[in-house]
């Protein structure tokens, strides 16, 4: 059977807007709009992303075939106020008690948050002041939430708007993919395929579904699914953005710092804590029991933790979501005998809580892929859409993500611009021999950026948008937290250990590819501790590794393995190449902006390696 050539456009537009573009059922291009607008979750429709997209592939809006739109359930109301980007800490808490405490507490329904935050309203954002001035007059005087279950149409139709404005396309090809679809199916089809799979999704709100199990089986490429729960009550991603606020930290944002300090509080400290969260839910068979009815998280977190330890709030939270979810996935492994597990939703995000699920004895192997939070929901909506058309129609299987480097590709003729600008009594140019006389440069403990190819997708850096360093010298931690990253001190860095080694450094449960993408945790062995000592946690020992294959990219992989023949350790400690706060580089100016800024040794740039002289 003849089967035309089809393209697919993926779209997440809210927080950490972004856009994927899948053609003939693989993804090919999947990029975050802050990349290209360098400003952090950047949650505006993502015009720069779809624009770079159908660029670079050579995609005229006609030929697409579905514009894929996540969430069937949206507000435009968090883009417009800038929620995600322009809101501080302050801006938040005045949210909770300006508008979910009318709501909730006085039954003040129609309090709007364009109405209470309009000096932070930012009309001039695309499509433009005219078209946002019509939209706002409805919701001003309206509960303007996404969880209006009254304003649901409203919020595709603004989105085909926007959509007819930017691309001229037929409204017939917007599809609005349910929320947990796209998390269930990005989860599976991202990987390479197991018979009997259980997808497990867990998110803060979703399409008024926050958790769900299917059970996913390939038997000769005929795909069954069979649903096993779901359910919209699962407080964990919440009380995560609630403690995290209450901790004087950005929610939606900074959720990592409170997982990073949980391991320094002992649970003589935590337990009242831990307790007190399990009064509120519990697990019950397949399904989370609410202990009793809370009006609002927020404002009752807040007072049954006032006077308690930060350091003792970060434990009994992550303690709490371990002991909860790993019980959880026990009763449905229990349930469905199916032990291969996906797992997707920003609860995936947690990667303590990935390690002790990985841990329950009869899991046999624990996917997560890249970004599993709503930023690779654009990927999401594609592979639930080439499900409902191209699987259900012509039994026609999308093909797993056969790489992480989505984005942006350097170019060496803007590389060759930049250098030929450079002050050779500043600088000095290399572009033979780079990963060599990189390596002894980190030998020496000298801290070096690269920035080559494709960037990768999502927020873990892998390779080719990173900061290297000698992960066997603890005190080069300090160095980059001080004179280049201005990261929290008691969060740790990560590894990329080449496969080779991987089982040799690292206590590994299951398949490599579980650990491809930084996604899962693992225990760091006794013996080789010092190896890996500044890219591991500090406290327990615990490293977020990415695994690196010669094939996934085999230019970072030589770069390593050079390192390894100098020093006897084939890993290198690996950051996100961005300051504190700002997105990841993604240009060639961008990735020399930063170099230039801060106290980086060195920078490989495309074919070139730049060394500061002084």
């Amino acid at each position: 059977m003849y089967i035309k050539r089809n393209i697919l456009l993926g779209i997440n537009w809210e927080q950490n807007s972004t856009a994927a573009l899948m053609i003939d059922g693989k993804i090919v291009g999947c990029s975050s709009e802050e990349r290209f607008s360098r400003v952090k979750n950047d949650e505006r429709y993502p015009i720069n992303s779809i624009n770079w997209l159908l660029n670079k592939f050579k995609i005229e809006p006609k030929d697409i075939d579905s514009i894929c739109f996540i969430s069937k359930v949206w507000s435009p109301s968090y883009s417009l106020v800038r929620h995600y980007t322009n809101f501080s800490i302050k801006d938040y808490i005045f949210e909770q008690k300006k508008i979910w405490y009318p709501r909730l507490y006085e039954n003040k329904k129609t309090v709007s948050l364009l109405k209470v935050f309009k000096n932070k309203l930012d009309l001039k954002q695309f499509p433009g002041e005219k078209f946002w001035k019509k939209i706002t007059k409805f919701y001003l005087n309206n509960n303007d939430h996404t969880s209006n279950k009254k304003n649901i149409r409203y919020g595709q139709k603004i989105r085909e708007e926007v959509i007819k404005i930017h691309l001229d396309i037929d409204k017939k090809k917007i599809k609005f993919i349910d929320h947990s679809d796209g998390h269930i199916f990005y989860s599976f089809f991202s990987k390479q395929i197991k018979s009997n799979t259980l997808a497990i999704s867990m998110d803060a709100f979703g399409d008024f579904v926050n958790y769900r199990a299917v059970k996913i089986n390939i038997d000769k490429k005929k795909l069954s699914l069979h649903e096993i729960v779901k359910g919209s009550n699962l407080i964990i991603a919440r009380l995560y953005r609630y403690v995290t606020l209450i901790l004087g930290l950005k929610p939606n944002e900074h959720e990592y710092k409170v997982m990073g300090m949980a391991p320094y509080s002992k649970e003589i400290y935590y337990k009242k804590i831990l307790n007190n969260f399990f009064k509120i839910q519990d697990v019950n068979k397949l399904n989370f029991k609410n202990l009793f009815k809370i009006k609002d998280l927020y404002f009752y977190i807040k007072k049954l933790l006032d006077g308690s330890r930060f350091d003792a709030i970060a434990g009994g939270l992550q303690s709490y979501t371990e002991k909860l979810i790993t019980k959880w996935i026990k009763n449905l492994l229990k349930k469905t005998k199916i032990y291969n597990l996906c797992l997707s939703g920003g609860v995936a995000m947690n990667v303590k809580n990935n390690l002790q699920i990985s841990k329950i004895s009869k899991v046999k192997n624990l996917f997560v892929p890249p970004s599993p939070d709503d930023s690779s929901q654009a990927m999401g909506a594609c592979f639930a859409e080439y499900y409902n058309t191209y699987y259900k129609k012509f039994k026609l299987l999308p093909q797993p993500l056969d790489s992480c480097y989505l984005g942006y590709e350097i170019k060496n003729t803007n590389v060759k611009k930049i250098v030929s600008n450079l002050n050779k009594n500043n600088y000095k140019i290399i572009q033979k021999n780079i990963n060599k006389i990189a390596a002894k440069l980190i030998l020496n403990n000298k801290i070096i950026a690269r920035c080559v190819g494709r960037a990768e997708f999502g927020a873990r850096s892998l390779g080719n948008r990173s900061i290297l360093s000698n992960p066997a010298n603890p005190g080069i931690k300090k160095i980059i937290n001080e004179k280049i990253k201005n990261r929290d001190f008691w969060m740790p860095f990560a590894a990329t250990i080449i496969d080779k080694y991987a089982k040799k450094y690292l206590h590994l449960k299951g398949d490599i590819e579980n650990y491809y993408f930084m996604t899962c945790c693992a225990h760091t062995k006794t013996k080789f501790i010092k190896k890996i000592e500044a890219a591991i946690h500090p406290y327990d020992y615990t490293c977020r590794p990415q695994l690196l294959v010669k094939s996934m990219n085999p230019d970072y992989y030589d770069l390593i393995n050079t390192f390894g023949k100098m020093s006897k350790t084939f890993a290198l400690l690996n950051t996100s190449f961005n300051l504190h706060g700002h997105p990841l580089v993604n240009t060639e100016k961008d990735a020399f902006e930063v170099f230039k800024k801060t106290k980086l040794d060195g920078l490989i740039l495309g074919n070139t390696l730049i060394i500061k002289k002084n």
